[in-house]
């Protein structure tokens, strides 16, 4: 396979660093530009909603790579630039954006730039809406309660995470948020708002793919490529992208995974719940296990709260399932 004489890819987050440093690791020796709409270097963002908010990192401590490593590497970093169309592309890992609901004046957090604005409104005593308990929106009332500031917060569901945990974890988990002072009002949407009196509103109702860029002849990763939105899948598809740029095989699939820290929690899922029939809930509120099974009482997934020790165990597990 012939490989390109150089690599222009547009987005500078997870997948699209992972491209880049990839394609040098594996020996690629031409031009490699790494353009970001951002003004920032590629940086983490699950902890934007989390220590960076609370105070407990800066900008700086958010970085993937050391400042030098970019020029060390002789990759181009493009930042505070958007690429057209009709620039040369070849890898598209744009990301997604934070979806926005018609409320004057409310918060999204998805960038840097929306963690700064947020974080300087954070201030104890001050009463937050968070709309939506998804993952950023249940980290960011967690982050509020710990700072001193009221929280409400709206979820559509039955329960936290009833869609992607099921139920069953969800009333553990509502349970938890009520037990740490958050106003949790569940099968409820933005539209009780004009009820509530409030200093500040978060939106927190997902994202959507950024694909404006996607065309025949491009390799796509990460969000941008449909992907679940998890860290470790954003990088394990940047990598992916770069090995099949550089006509390599594959890197070995491994089971989706991701991770979020909440109210004193550290979950950790690995697998797919969505195919689950049941739920076998095992522990104690502050330290607990779900495993989830198909119809065959195969295991498709399991979620450990506060119990890294078993996740490696879950992952051997679910290979073996495999």
């Amino acid at each position: 396979m012939k490989r390109p004489a150089s690599v222009l890819i547009a987005g500078a987050g997870l997948a699209g660093a992972r491209c880049a440093e990839t394609l040098r690791a594996e020996g690629y020796d031409g031009r490699i530009r790494l353009v970001g709409e951002e003004p920032f270097a590629p940086y983490e963002r699950p902890a934007l909603s989390k220590e960076f908010l609370a105070g407990e990192r800066t900008a700086d401590d958010l970085l993937l790579r050391p400042p030098g490593f970019w020029a060390e590497q002789e990759i181009e970093l493009v930042l505070g630039r958007r690429v057209e169309p009709s620039d040369e592309l070849l890898v598209v890992a744009t990301g997604s954006r934070a979806r926005r609901l018609a409320v004057p004046g409310a918060h999204v957090l998805r960038t840097l730039a929306d963690a700064i604005a947020l974080r300087a409104e954070l201030r104890p005593g001050r009463h937050l809406v968070v709309v939506g308990g998804g993952f950023v929106g249940a980290e960011v009332a967690s982050t509020a309660r710990r700072l001193g500031l009221r929280v409400t917060l709206l979820e559509a569901g039955p329960t936290p995470f009833a869609r992607v945990l099921g139920t069953e974890v969800g009333d553990v988990l509502a349970r938890r948020y009520r037990a740490h002072g958050v106003d949790l009002r569940t099968e409820t949407t933005a539209t009780a708002l004009p009820g509530i009196r409030c200093d500040l509103v978060l939106v927190a109702v997902g994202v959507e793919a950024a694909r404006e860029l996607v065309r025949d002849g491009v390799h796509v990763c990460g969000d941008a490529a449909g992907g679940p939105g998890h860290w470790t899948s954003a990088a394990a598809d940047g990598v992916a992208a770069a090995r099949r740029i550089l006509g390599l095989d594959p890197p070995p699939a491994q089971p989706p995974f991701f991770w979020s820290d909440q109210f004193g929690l550290r979950l950790q899922l690995v697998g797919d719940p969505s195919g689950a029939r049941t739920v076998d809930l095992g522990g104690s509120e502050n330290s607990f296990t779900a495993r989830y099974l198909d119809a065959d009482g195969r295991l498709v997934a399991a979620l450990a709260a506060n119990r890294a020790a078993d996740v490696a165990a879950f992952r051997r597990e679910l290979a073996f399932a495999a």
